[in-house]
């Protein structure tokens, strides 16, 4: 079974409708502590971990809705950098996370699985 992250986000309909507009501004919406829960979901599913691997410089695309199914979904994309110590190398990869979500009472809520596509 894959891992789970669910993601609750109290949105009033005005606000809903800006991120259908502008998808990103649904990350000023999300708390520290949400964005942190999901760094360390991302992190705890690398399947490598050299360099001391970093989730960084999210952003949102993708945000689709059906009203009359009150539901939608939305793509959480960001970077895992990378920083090895012994020989001054950094490596960056964009990487996504897929959220399906419900919309009911103004509120958000998401989940989705992280699948590490590193293929060493």
């Amino acid at each position: 079974m894959q891992p789970t992250i669910t993601v609750e986000i109290p949105i009033p309909l005005s606000l809903f409708d800006k991120c259908r507009e502008q998808p990103s501004f649904l990350l000023d919406l999300l708390t520290k502590q949400q964005i942190a829960r999901i760094k360390a979901f991302v992190f705890d599913n690398l399947e490598d971990r050299d360099g001391a691997p970093e989730v960084e410089n999210f952003g949102v695309s993708f945000f689709k809705y059906s009203e009359e199914e009150r539901s939608g979904s939305f793509r959480l994309y960001f970077y895992v950098n990378r920083r090895f110590c012994c020989s001054d190398v950094e490596s960056s990869r964009q990487d996504y996370i897929d959220f399906n979500f419900s919309y009911i009472n103004e509120a958000l809520k998401a989940s989705a699985i992280y699948f590490d596509w590193n293929l060493m």
